[in-house]
C-alpha cells in the first residue's frame, strides 16, 4: 500500500486535478460571494427606499431625506434612490436639491419620466417656467399615460404661471 504524499506532484495527474479543482472552487467561491454581495446591497438599497417612502407617508420628510441619503449611498447608481430623494427634498420645498436629485436619476437614466416630473414640479416651484414645461413634455414623450395630466398642468402653467396643484 502506497504511503500518501504530503505534496502535490505536478507528474501525477490526479494531483494536477485536485489542484486544478481547489483553483476552480476558489474562484466559485469568490464568485458567489460576490453576487450575494450584490444582491444584499440591492436588498438594502429597495429596504431604504421602502423605508423612506413610508416616512413620506408618514410626512416625516426629514428622516425621509436622511433614510434616502442612505439609499443613494449604498447604491449611487440607483435610478429610484435618487428620484425618491429628489420627491423628499421637493415635499421639504428644498427645489434646488431636488433638481440635482432629479438630474443625477435622468442621469443614470434618461428614460425616467418620474425624475422628468419631479424636476418640472421644482422648477416650477422655483419660478422658472421654462424648463418645466420642457421637463413635462419629456415626460409626457416618455409616459404618455400621464399626457392628460402633464397637458393640464401645462395649460395651468401658460394661463397663469403659477404651480398647480398635481395631486388634484
Amino acid at each position: 500500500m502506497p504511503l500518501p504524499r504530503a505534496s502535490p506532484n505536478p507528474r501525477h495527474p490526479e494531483d494536477k486535478m485536485l489542484s486544478t479543482l481547489r483553483i476552480v472552487t476558489a474562484l466559485t467561491v469568490a464568485l458567489l460571494t460576490a453576487a450575494l454581495a450584490a444582491e444584499a446591497e440591492a436588498a438594502t438599497t429597495a429596504e431604504l427606499i421602502s423605508r423612506g417612502e413610508s416616512q413620506l407617508a408618514e410626512q416625516d420628510v426629514d428622516a425621509a431625506i436622511a433614510t434616502l441619503h442612505q439609499a443613494v449611498a449604498a447604491d449611487p447608481s440607483s435610478t429610484v434612490a435618487h428620484t425618491r430623494l429628489g420627491g423628499a427634498y421637493l415635499l421639504g420645498q428644498r427645489y434646488t436639491e431636488a433638481i440635482d436629485q432629479f438630474q443625477q436619476a435622468i442621469a443614470i437614466d434618461d428614460e425616467n419620466a418620474a425624475a422628468f416630473i419631479g424636476i418640472g414640479m421644482a422648477y416650477l416651484h422655483g419660478g422658472q417656467s421654462g424648463p418645466a414645461k420642457a421637463a413635462f413634455a419629456e415626460a409626457k414623450r416618455l409616459n404618455p399615460a400621464k399626457a392628460q395630466e402633464l397637458d393640464a398642468l401645462m395649460r395651468r402653467i401658460e394661463q397663469t404661471g403659477a404651480p398647480a396643484n398635481p395631486h388634484h
